[in-house]
């Protein structure tokens, strides 16, 4: 379970992912903003915006358990590399194809849904490889180090984006995403090989797909907190996509046809995400994960509530950055706790069915933010994710498990 001591291998591994994560990120909220831009300026609909939104959340759904077992069996590490690979193939060549024949939303829907396939696959590797670079002791910091360097990329890639959209166009943003990848690629390559082998749990043996996804099933059975916090969050990732999944359709109600507006509201919740990370190990969250994750959910409805009352831009920012501070909390919590108490070789796995178990609620909450966005207002979505979240916080502080999960050095 333990990754190996430090040494300037592993310390140049580190280097590697900070690298990978940096780039992807940057080029990721460019290209974000410059896609949601498009969609919403040539078609002005907030169900394509949802359709949009579909593209980042089914692939993980559907190959979620697929790629926790392929990330567990196989070379992380030649995963990633393959996977930024494809990414960058498919951005460049969605890039020239708008460039040459115009808006297409079923091209820019089939290009994002492929791009976000191999995201699913590259993630449970990405998550997995990490505790085999850094001491176990050093799991918090490192994710909050690597949570907070993603998210300021993302903050300088959100407000980059619509900068790139009002002085070169939405389809340069396209181009700028694909070269990304390519360096993330780059600095895989300098992660040692020994690092992205992963460790079968039984050296020798021949295991099928169902036996190794039942493991995984069976260890979240058996570990009742993680299975609380799993299905805890369901409805607070369903409520959440109602509010971050639409942020250009509020950005564009409340404050008038701006990109650079919604870019900074990306922007600022990816900020916030930055000094929630960053908060972690400060406040040695590890004994009490589940207390500040439940605490967190609260918080966060606070910010809803206040990005649902104010026309000022200044105020809707600071409740974009409260929302970006408890994902940068509840993140960072969760992955160090995951990577710490779960064994490496079963890690990608429960990593896996996590991520399906926490994200399957987001597509409905999409659709269901869709339609009420557009029969009653984008502002009464983020009336009732308010409210509704303030609730499953507060019910996720009733779980004993949730309370109980953490860990010790």
């Amino acid at each position: 379970m333990a990754a190996p001591n430090p040494s300037p291998t592993g310390a140049v591994g580190f280097r590697a992912l900070l690298g990978s994560s940096l780039s992807s990120a940057v080029g990721g909220a460019v290209s974000s903003v410059a896609v949601n831009w498009l969609v919403y300026h040539y078609t002005g609909s907030t169900l394509d915006v949802a359709y949009v939104g579909l593209t980042g959340i089914v692939p993980g759904i559907v190959l979620g358990l697929f790629a926790g077992v392929l990330a567990d069996r196989y070379d992380r590490r030649r995963i990633m590399i393959t996977s930024d690979v494809v990414r960058m193939t498919v951005m460049a060549v969605l890039a020239i194809a708008l460039a040459l024949t115009g808006f297409s939303l079923l091209l820019i829907l089939a290009a994002m849904t492929l791009v976000f396939s191999f995201s699913a696959v590259f993630t449970p590797a990405s998550q997995a490889i990490l505790p085999r670079i850094v001491p176990v002791e050093g799991l918090e910091k490192a994710n909050g180090i690597l949570s907070a360097l993603t998210q300021t990329g993302y903050t300088v890639g959100a407000g980059a984006g619509g900068v790139v959209i009002v002085f070169f166009g939405a389809v340069d943003g396209l181009a700028v995403n694909a070269a990304t990848f390519a360096l993330s690629a780059v600095f895989l390559f300098q992660i040692a090989a020994e690092y992205g082998r992963p460790r079968p749990a039984t050296p020798g043996a021949k295991r099928s797909f169902r036996q190794d996804l039942g493991e995984g099933i069976q260890y979240m059975r058996d570990h009742r907190p993680i299975l609380q916090v799993t299905l805890g969050f369901l409805p607070g990732n369903f409520l959440f996509s109602m509010v971050a999944g639409f942020f250009v359709v509020y950005g564009a109600t409340v404050y008038g046809a701006n990109p650079a507006a919604y870019g900074y509201l990306v922007a600022a919740m990816a900020g916030g995400a930055v000094l929630g990370a960053l908060a972690v190990p400060r406040l040695r969250a590890r004994r009490f994960a589940g207390l500040l994750m439940g605490a967190s959910v609260v918080g966060q409805s606070g910010a809803i509530a206040l990005l649902a009352v104010t026309r000022v831009l200044p105020l809707s920012i600071v409740g974009a950055a409260g929302m970006g501070v408890a994902i940068g909390l509840i993140n960072t919590v969760f992955f160090a706790t995951m990577q710490a108490i779960v064994p490496n070789e079963i890690l990608a796995r429960v990593l896996s069915i996590d991520s399906v178990g926490s994200f399957v609620a987001i597509p409905a909450g999409l659709l269901v933010g869709g339609v009420l966005a557009a029969g009653h207002g984008i502002l009464f979505v983020y009336d009732i994710a308010a409210i509704g979240m303030f609730i499953n916080g507060l019910a996720l502080l009733a779980l004993p498990g949730v309370r109980s999960i953490g860990y010790g050095t």
